[in-house]
């Protein structure tokens, strides 16, 4: 028995965890253990000396001791010998690491930074983002709230972003023009995330964007003028929004296959020249063939947005998924002024709308492309259901369609939940289908932007 417990003995003594590859430790460092644990690593062994100083590194200040943040962040970033992974500041203060590391976005860029999130949590006043932050050439990732750019950036500022492949601006102060060139100068940009005080007039040009997310908190105007390489554009509203927007595709885009939500609420698009009106009829020029999944937000209750959907979808008459989004008056503040109608003018009773969808003239995706359907949000009430049957009754190539009740709306003994499930399967589509329903909570906002910036997956609305 002795002698079967020495060679026991032995294997439980040895370091196992040394006898892995660099590669492998180099993981453990970075994924798995705080940057201050990571950096005691150099005294384990001799074995681990070199490894701490040859991993690129990741700092995220949330993971440091709050008591300490501030002095640790400067340390940090000074001491650290290697290359510059990820570096993400949210809650420390910068006006102590300005005062501490003078200089530090010049450290970044000779330390050959990667990912730079500048989203500070607690913030009184936009200060101007350090220019040097521009001029760090090996960023991949930028992120940046809640700062100022310099004035006239697109007169002076030396911008150098040569390997930017994504840029999220939240909250940041910046004029119409600065923005463009700012885009404009990133050459291998792919994604841009866009949620901002400044710009009221966004124009997208680029040749190598591939993805565009806008929030149009202040935008009065957003236009694809020139990026061939475009594919998704995704677009958002911030709650109780009671403005209106101008979405132009007036210059080459000719990839674009992803887009949504416009909303009829709000939403005044344009293509070329030709602004769509609520009876636009299908028009060659008046239309963007290569987009395949359209993401529409509607108000059937109101009979003028019906008539805009239907506008909307003859613009797009090769989309195979379609989503539509119920929308709620009590998310819009209503105003005769933006929209010249009020809800209650234009809703006599639900017959206008019957008599709409029974005369509607031809709507071509959905009668011969559409083979998903996905109806977000929906309530079961009259008017999305004469929606339904029109549906029903055209779609020839449909081959799915999703019903979604929100969860937080509903339960499990919900009389509403069995009528409209009732009145989904009464429908008869011309494909044998049968609606599904489903009942699902609804989606958090950072899920959605997850979502719409995964471009591998290819429907950034789904459920």
């Amino acid at each position: 028995m002795a002698d079967g417990a020495a060679p026991l003995s032995a294997a439980r003594g040895r370091d196992r965890l040394s006898a892995l590859s660099d590669d492998l430790l180099h993981k453990i460092i970075t994924q798995h253990l705080p940057v201050t644990e990571a950096a005691r690593t150099a005294a384990l062994a001799s074995r681990w000396r070199h490894l701490w100083s040859s991993t690129p590194l990741v700092l995220r200040d949330a993971a440091l001791p709050e008591l300490a943040r501030d002095a640790l962040v400067p340390r940090v970033l000074a001491e650290h010998p290697g290359h510059f992974r990820t570096v993400i500041l949210h809650d420390c203060r910068l006006a102590s690491l300005d005062r501490e590391l003078p200089g530090w976005p010049l450290v970044l860029a000779r330390k050959d930074t990667q990912q730079l999130d500048l989203l500070p949590n607690q913030v009184d006043t936009f200060p101007c983002i350090p220019e040097g932050i521009l001029r760090c050439g090996t960023l991949k990732e930028l992120s940046l709230g809640y700062w100022a750019f310099p004035v006239d950036l697109s007169r002076g500022a030396n911008i150098s972003l040569p390997d930017l492949r994504s840029l999220t601006l939240i909250m940041v102060v910046i004029s119409d023009q600065d923005l463009e060139h700012l885009v404009a100068t990133c050459p291998a940009l792919k994604t841009l995330h866009l949620s901002s005080k400044g710009p009221t007039h966004v124009r997208l040009r680029s040749p190598s964007l591939q993805c565009a997310l806008v929030g149009l908190w202040m935008v009065e105007d957003l236009a694809v003028v020139d990026a061939p390489l475009l594919e998704r554009l995704v677009l958002f509203l911030p709650p109780r929004y009671d403005g209106v927007v101008r979405v132009k595709i007036i210059g080459h885009a000719a990839n674009l296959r992803v887009l949504g939500h416009l909303d009829t609420r709000v939403h005044r698009l344009q293509i070329g020249d030709i602004v769509i009106q609520r009876n636009t009829m299908a028009s060659t020029s008046a239309v963007i063939p290569r987009v395949k999944i359209l993401a529409v937000t509607v108000n059937f209750d109101v009979l003028s947005e019906v008539r805009t959907l239907a506008s909307f979808l003859r613009c797009f008459p090769n989309v195979d998924t379609l989503h539509i989004e119920v929308a709620d008056s009590s998310d819009f503040l209503p105003s005769s002024a933006v929209h010249g109608f009020s809800v209650a003018a234009n809703e006599p009773s639900g017959e206008l709308h019957a008599r709409f969808w029974e005369e509607v003239s031809l709507v071509e995706c959905l009668r011969s492309h559409v083979r998903k359907m996905v109806i977000h949000k929906f309530r079961g009430d009259h008017n999305e259901f004469q929606f339904l049957k029109f549906v029903a009754i055209n779609a020839q190539e449909l081959q799915s369609l999703h019903v979604v009740l929100q969860q937080e709306n509903t339960s499990s003994t919900d009389d509403k939940v069995n009528e409209t499930e009732d009145n989904l399967q009464s429908l008869s589509f011309r494909t044998g289908i049968f609606g599904v329903l489903l009942v699902r909570p609804t989606a958090g906002f950072t899920s959605i932007l997850q979502k719409a910036t995964d471009l591998t997956s290819d429907d950034p609305f789904r459920f």
